[in-house]
């Protein structure tokens, strides 16, 4: 198979020399931590509390040594402190300026974090967002599926936003129904639908008719990792190709991207690029706090370069990956990413039975199994033993071979963990946005 046709947005930023995009950033963060530290009294606290001088900061490697990070707990602390914003987002800014308002759903247990933009932080959103769609090979005037819901959350909202400022004819279809959904699709016959990675293999599994027919040539996927069988699985069942993304509440928007290069292959997996004119990305070595080399796994750190008034600066996000240099993708970028399919929560470790497991082994292990549509795991406690069930929900059209499945996802966990999981099928609740795998209701003292 050849290789796909290059898709270029902006091929000066896109192809130019890897050196000169590390002068671009530096050039929009000057003037951001300058800004930052005179207006805004959050990061300023942070910075003086650590003994920052801002003006010895003078470029990117600088800005790596002396600038500390934030996190989602020093958030949630200043909007307990200073209700109900927090002094993050008392910026000084144009009073014509909109400000959208957006909540994260909480559910890690820490609270609901508070976040903004500005209308003009927005519109440098939806030019960042132009690299990914130019990629995927969107173009304006198509119709495009938004199966996300849209309420105070950033996911839905943001791809709303970026879609139609790109100029996509969009269909907000997130707040239906699946049945609702489908309707929808033949009756408008979008070419590209853009939501979450398993929602989408929900909505073939439920389909009356093969989905692989339908107007859909395009797979938006993300807000949850998943192995390259299950995408196959999935641009298969729908005929269509599959075009990753990964952002997060803080940044207010997905900045990693596929390339035209999608998914990848086993032997060659694709990259999501950071679009760093728009993105600092640092993938960080957990233990010496280092930029990791090409092809190293490391802790990923965000700083916005379009964010003057809401400001993102160093935000640990908890997420890790395998780095990729700029250039090292097989279309010869000059922005840096993360490969496809690497990408999982650092504090998201579950340890069973004295093993540390990690969730997107145990998601690469159960998808790899054909005909398993979702799954949930249940970690509960027997006497002193840890005990694991899952619950695996399999593709309506699966044949009468329940038994064998069962014993096959078994096995792929044993191989996977080196522990005997409880296996049983059953049903699994859907969800638009991320899908929430574990439950965990261990007794621990």
């Amino acid at each position: 198979m050849g290789q796909p046709a290059a898709r270029v947005h902006d091929a000066e930023t896109e192809f130019g020399d890897p050196d000169q995009v590390r002068g671009l950033q530096w050039s929009k963060l000057e003037g951001i931590i300058q800004r930052t530290y005179e207006t805004n009294p959050f990061y300023r606290s942070v910075w003086d509390a650590a003994g920052v001088d801002i003006a010895s900061v003078r470029s990117l490697d600088d800005f790596r040594l002396a600038i500390p990070w934030v996190d989602k707990s020093m958030f949630l602390a200043d909007q307990v402190a200073n209700p109900p914003v927090g002094t993050r987002l008392s910026t000084e800014m144009d009073p014509r300026e909109a400000l959208e308002y957006y909540t994260t759903s909480g559910t890690s247990g820490r609270g609901s974090e508070l976040h903004a933009q500005t209308t003009s932080e927005v519109a440098a959103m939806v030019d960042m967002y132009r690299y990914g769609f130019t990629w995927a090979g969107l173009s304006a005037g198509e119709k495009m599926a938004l199966t996300l819901p849209i309420t105070m959350l950033a996911g839905g909202r943001v791809e709303y936003q970026a879609a139609v400022g790109f100029g996509m004819s969009v269909l907000p279809i997130g707040n239906y129904d699946a049945e609702r959904k489908l309707e929808v699709i033949r009756q408008f016959a979008p070419t590209s639908l853009f939501g979450s990675t398993t929602y989408f293999a929900h909505l073939a599994a439920v389909s009356e008719e093969p989905v692989s027919g339908s107007s859909v040539r395009t797979l938006l996927t993300g807000l949850e990792g998943v192995g390259l069988s299950y995408v196959q699985r999935l641009e298969e069942a729908w005929g269509a190709k599959a075009f990753d993304r990964f952002g997060c509440a803080q940044m207010r928007a997905d900045f990693l991207f596929s390339c035209e290069h999608g998914f990848g292959s086993a032997k060659s997996p694709g990259v999501l690029h950071a679009i760093d004119p728009f993105v600092l990305v640092e993938v960080l070595d957990p233990v010496t706090g280092l930029q990791v080399a090409d092809g190293e796994y490391g802790e990923m750190f965000v700083t916005s370069l379009y964010h003057r008034d809401t400001p993102l600066i160093r935000c640990r996000l908890y997420d890790g990956g395998i780095y990729r240099a700029a250039g090292t993708c097989a279309c010869g970028r000059a922005f840096s990413g993360i490969e496809v399919g690497t990408i999982g929560r650092t504090d998201g470790v579950k340890k069973i039975k004295g093993i540390n497991v990690y969730p997107q082994a145990v998601d690469k292990a159960v998808f790899s199994v054909p005909g398993v549509e979702e799954y949930h795991i249940r970690l509960s406690s027997r006497g002193e033993a840890d005990v694991a069930q899952v619950t695996v929900m399999l593709a309506e059209d699966m044949p009468d071979s329940e038994i064998g499945k069962a014993e096959a996802v078994a096995e792929a966990l044993r191989h996977a963990t080196g522990l005997r999981f409880d296996v049983v099928l059953g049903s699994v609740e859907h969800s638009e946005y991320k899908v929430a795998r574990w439950t965990d209701e261990r007794s621990r003292d």
